[in-house]
């Protein structure tokens, strides 16, 4: 029996233990060095976590919360939870107290496996509240014997150091039992929109979709990948079983902060990527060429420009004239290639997902070599539904349909005087068959056995589609025009001196926006304009950083109708995070903590009168007549 031919998640493991065999199949870093984990290893420590779990009286069926970083015991729990027919519940390790637990008592959890102290923390301090809750495991939490709670039962580390023949072949046994209609996983969504709601999916929705995806994705065992996007996410868990399938090694990073350095230790070639984290990735890349002679920014500059050039023959499979092959050759080896090395020097390959892309920075990566795949999915999905892939790319869209996935657009329009789009339909085996516990959603989630995802799109003449906003993310001015915030935030993908933007205007008059500056960037301009300040908070309130704004949004918004011009805004002196719940796993904003956490700047941007818009040229001879709010601060006379 090949590979190919599982139905199971279960199935999928064991089969890849069997057949790929590799003495590195995970790698972590211990001591300033990665180490690796066996197959067969791998395959003794799922099998002993298993018999843990079985042990505290888990049974089939039952759930289990898991919360932790990614790490090689994250995918073992894993595999230990679905291998002997309990049900995963991955937890994202920023989630707060409140989000923790009230997943953990939806879900009807029975246990938890945590990574960290500070994990284990979060969980006693919601425990007594919590009584389906019996048994805490940790990974490595070195103040867990000192806590006194009832809870503590003992360590992954030392349930893992159980297990010989006898135990691995009733652990097989028992794996082999799952049958693909079984519930693999509850996931909770991230909390963009509202309360997280769990996602039901069974074996057979990621198995379908991991299989589908095989036919346009071809790895192998010689690939490297690096894991550092949540493994609570669904898209770098599907990439994961996908990896481990194919006997792609999976390296883990030990943290966003060190993925630079990781990634020069690792060498991968397949890296799943979100928007933001190829932003700083390009930010980065930039900041060093601002520190260069000014001959060798030139030099970069002519390499991006050749790159470009490249993009079209390279995504159209056409081989480049001679002199342009000539100017790439030159340029990948004396700029392009040495980019490349601070990513490893080996990625071929960059799957983007959970966000949209913005066209301009994908094509900065291809002209430097680093070809970037986006696709679309959701949680509800399993989540794959459309991708570009190595021969199928169009840049500026989320790619074709992958095969085993129907997508119907819906006949109704929403119009911004502009088609915005119609919503994506989903329908096939990698379809949720509901949310947990919520049958009044479940009902409204779907039409005639459709999916209806909320979000909009359009689709090209050959096929590929494109996101046009979410139909849930729509609001209405108090004029009556539809206003896409997603449409809106997208122009400031790159801006030098913009890193973050929530755009509002829900029932109001005009549209405003709550704008988190690049601080370093504007710091070094406030420098050299001689602009004086003491903190952030002096320096977004100067006149001058609010004229630059202002011209900033003007030039990125010139072309929208007046009704989509963002008229005032709110410079903030501090970032999104996702420490303070305003920022998702993927690093998308929450809307509604942001809205309720800004709720005095807002109501104070929104009760003053709204300047007319200008043209760019207009804004930068009328500097001093700018009017903008300032978080917490008003200029003198305004209003």
């Amino acid at each position: 029996m090949s590979s190919s031919d599982f139905s199971t998640l279960n199935e999928l493991f064991l089969k890849a233990i069997e057949e790929n065999n590799k003495p590195d199949c995970l790698r972590y870093k211990l001591d300033g060095h990665y180490r690796g984990i066996s197959s067969q290893e791998a395959l003794r420590r799922a099998a002993a976590l298993a018999a843990a779990l079985e042990r505290r009286g888990v049974k089939p069926g039952e759930r289990i919360a898991l919360l932790s970083e990614n790490r090689p015991e994250w995918t073992l729990t894993d595999y230990a939870i679905l291998g002997m027919g309990a049900v995963t519940v991955p937890l994202y390790p920023t989630l707060l107290d409140p989000d923790l637990e009230h997943i953990l008592r939806d879900s009807d959890s029975r246990g938890i496996v945590v990574a960290t102290d500070v994990q284990l923390r979060k969980v006693l301090n919601i425990w007594s509240r919590l009584p389906a809750l019996k048994f805490v495991l940790a990974m490595d939490c070195s103040k867990a014997a000192g806590t006194g709670a009832d809870c503590w039962e003992g360590s992954v580390e030392s349930e893992m150091g159980w297990g010989g023949p006898a135990l691995i072949e009733a652990f097989k046994a028992k794996a082999l039992a799952a049958r693909p209609g079984d519930i693999a996983s509850v996931i909770y969504t991230s909390g963009t929109m509202g309360r997280p709601q769990g996602v039901i999916l069974t074996h057979a929705n990621l198995v379908s979709n991991i299989q589908c995806t095989a036919k346009v994705y071809p790895l192998s065992s010689s690939d490297v990948l690096i894991s550092f996007l949540p493994l609570s996410h669904v898209f770098e868990r599907m990439v994961e079983f996908f990896c481990f399938w194919k006997g792609v090694t999976i390296a883990y990073a030990e943290s966003l902060e060190t993925l630079p350095q990781n990634l020069r230790e690792v060498r991968p070639t397949v890296m799943a990527v979100v928007p933001r984290v190829l932003e700083k990735i390009q930010a980065r890349v930039m900041d060093s060429v601002r520190q260069l002679p000014a001959f060798k920014q030139k030099l970069f500059y002519w390499a991006l420009k050749v790159g470009k050039q490249c993009i079209p023959f390279v995504l159209e499979g056409r081989t480049p004239p001679f002199g342009l092959r000539l100017k790439r050759a030159l340029s990948d080896r004396l700029v392009c290639a040495k980019v490349r090395e601070q990513l490893g020097g080996r990625v071929y390959m960059l799957i983007s997902g959970a966000a949209p892309l913005w066209k301009e920075l994908a094509e900065f990566f291809y002209a430097l070599g680093l070809p970037v795949y986006e696709g679309y999915g959701l949680t509800e999905t399993s989540p794959v539904v459309s991708v570009n892939c190595p021969g199928r790319v169009r840049l500026g869209t989320v790619g074709q349909v992958i095969p085993g996935v129907e997508v119907k657009l819906s006949e109704e329009e929403i119009d911004s005087e502009g088609r915005v789009g119609r919503e994506i339909l989903v329908r096939g085996p990698s379809v949720t068959g509901g949310y947990y516990h919520l049958d009044e959603v479940n009902r409204a989630a779907f039409a005639d056995g459709w999916f209806r995802t909320g979000d909009l799109g359009t689709y090209d003449a050959d096929g590929y589609l494109k996101i046009t906003g979410r139909k849930k993310n729509l609001f209405k001015t108090s004029g009556g025009k539809y206003v896409s915030p997603e449409k809106l935030e997208s122009l400031f993908q790159g801006d030098p001196y913009i890193h973050q933007i929530a755009v509002l205007g829900d029932g109001r008059k005009f549209i405003g926006a709550l704008i988190v500056p690049h601080f370093a960037r504007l710091m070094e301009y406030a420098r050299g304009q001689g602009i004086s300040f003491q903190n952030r908070e002096e320096l977004v309130a100067h006149p001058d950083i609010q004229a630059l704004v202002r011209r900033q949004v003007d030039e990125a918004t010139r072309w929208l109708p007046r009704h989509e011009k963002i008229r005032r805004f709110v410079l903030l002196p501090r970032e999104f995070s996702s420490g303070a719940g305003e920022l998702s796993a993927t690093l998308k904003i929450k809307r509604p903590v942001v809205k309720e956490r800004y709720r005095g700047q807002i109501e104070e941007m929104f009760n003053h009168r709204a300047p007319t818009p200008q043209s760019p040229d207009a804004a930068r001879s009328q500097e001093e007549g700018v009017r903008c709010q300032v978080s917490g601060v008003r200029r003198k006379g305004e209003g």
